[in-house]
């Protein structure tokens, strides 16, 4: 079988374990991303925001922060 992306042959390995492969290795790779809900009315979600993983984690470490240090995470440029 061959790849349905870049046309290259699909190393029967990956058929093996994975029977149902469109899709070489390097082909299927894709970034990951992380997918925030949006409040747009006082209870409702109607969006959702994607983002890549790192702006994910580091929303994650802001979210988690306490007391008057929680501005440390902010970076320098933003706080002029």
């Amino acid at each position: 079988m061959y790849c349905s992306k870049c046309g290259q042959l699909i190393p029967d390995a990956r058929l093996k374990a994975l029977p149902t492969a469109k899709t070489c290795v390097y082909c299927s790779q894709a970034p990951r991303v992380a997918g925030f809900p949006l409040i747009t009315g006082k209870t409702e979600y109607s969006a959702l925001q994607i983002i890549s993983q790192a702006d994910a984690q580091q929303l994650h470490k802001m979210g988690a922060r306490r007391g008057t240090g929680a501005s440390t995470y902010m970076k320098r440029e933003k706080r002029n």
